[in-house]
């Protein structure tokens, strides 16, 4: 690890002034300098505090929604093909399928590989145990910020988050519906090939209708080309991370390390965080039988929760993590209780290092009659949107729970 220059060390700044030193470097999306700009000024403050800096470059895609855009597209392109040429339509609607299925997974990328990468990087920033290390807490949390688009707008978002009918829970994964309707069109297609049952035309275009939706809004975000502040999403996880670095100086147990990832490229897709796993797993310089791994992304916009991931089908969270989160809830009676929150498209950085066997979690807060955070992707994600009390109310419940989980 490089550990940064002896400085002289920033003032601290609160939460909400750091959100707002950030906010005004501009447009910071994945690969851009102002996305490293937000990580360099974190990092700063960070090495005050003795922390070893270390900087881990990686490539990747620069936008989730023209990725979508080309899977889902090609999905609703192969249906017409598939009039003609049913065999050819089943391969492509199999090949979206497919790698959708393992990238909405984190575990392979196969359309998406063939697009152009670019340079970003995560930021390390550790406290090393003062002793012998028995345990590793990492908190992560992303510097760059998201597009917008039509999707956003909090009405609709209210209509797409809502709870459909008792038993048909899963249909609130958009992104799980488009792609099983996908795997659906390319059996279809294939029996059509085989002779066995052509489907009528109208029913193919029943079948296709999600997949043409999420390419259309996909396609709205991409021509839009324009970036949110990310004051919530995700500049208060960021401000959460320093402020909790100052909190656990002195409290938190000697034989822990604690490490921090400002990480970059979550907004494309959690680029830098499956890098990053990818990397630790290979070289074993984490395990998960010694590291826990805390995501906090949007720590001031509703009710704190605790998210469960997986966009077409659950991934559990370990049962160490919710028992924490329970007895933490139970200290603190004055406050309302951190529940799970079902995610119903999308990914945190916690993903990569859960589906490789990580206890891994995020901390988001929740507006109840949106089901999203406030401003979610929005251009009002701002700081002067952000309550400041929320966030207080966000970072001081992790503070309690990173010490619960670096005591057990």
């Amino acid at each position: 690890m490089t550990a940064a220059p002896h400085a002289q060390a920033p003032s601290r700044q609160t939460p909400l002034e750091r959100i707002r030193a950030i906010e005004e470097l501009g447009r910071r999306l994945t690969g851009t300098p102002t996305e490293k700009a937000a990580q360099e000024l974190l990092g700063r403050e960070l090495a005050s505090l003795g922390y070893q800096l270390d900087w881990r470059p990686f490539r990747w895609s620069q936008s989730l929604y023209a990725n979508l855009m080309v899977h889902f597209g090609l999905a609703a392109l192969a249906t017409g093909v598939g009039l003609t040429a049913p065999f050819v339509g089943a391969a492509l609607h199999a090949l979206v399928a497919l790698s959708y299925a393992l990238e909405s997974n984190r575990r392979a990328l196969l359309i998406r590989s063939l697009f152009p990468s670019i340079h970003s990087q995560n930021l390390l920033a550790t406290r090393p145990a003062k002793g012998t290390r028995r345990k590793r807490v990492v908190l992560i949390a992303h510097s760059d910020a998201a597009y917008t688009g039509l999707m956003f707008h909090p009405s609709l978002l209210t209509v797409a988050t809502k709870q459909p009918p008792r038993g048909l829970g899963w249909f609130k994964k958009q992104l799980g519906l488009a792609t099983a309707s996908v795997a659906v069109m390319a059996i279809v297609e294939a029996l059509a090939g085989a002779g066995v049952w052509s489907a009528p035309t109208w029913l193919r275009g029943v079948i296709t209708i999600p997949a043409t939706l999420t390419f259309l809004l996909n396609l709205d975000v991409v021509l839009r080309n324009r970036v949110v502040p990310g004051a919530g999403d995700n500049l208060s996880g960021c401000t959460g991370c320093v402020e909790l670095a100052y909190r656990l100086e002195e409290t938190l147990p000697d034989d822990v390390e604690l490490v921090i990832v400002i990480s970059g490229a979550e907004e494309a897709g959690t680029g830098g965080a499956l890098r990053l796993a990818e990397q630790v797993m290979k070289t074993r310089e984490w395990t998960p039988q010694d590291t826990i791994v805390l995501g906090l992304d949007g720590l001031a916009a509703g009710t704190l929760r605790i998210l469960e991931e997986g966009e077409l089908w659950p991934i559990p969270i370990a049962p160490s993590l919710k028992d924490a989160v329970k007895a933490e809830n139970d200290a603190r009676p004055d406050q309302p209780p951190v529940t799970t929150y079902v995610i119903p498209s999308g990914a945190t950085d916690a993903l990569p290092f859960l589906v490789r066997g990580f206890p891994a979690v995020t901390l988001t807060c929740i507006d109840p009659v949106i089901g999203a955070p406030r401003n979610y992707h929005w251009p009002t994600d701002t700081w002067r949107h952000l309550d400041p009390a929320e966030l207080e109310r966000s970072i001081a419940f992790a503070e309690g729970l990173i010490l619960r989980l670096a005591r057990a």
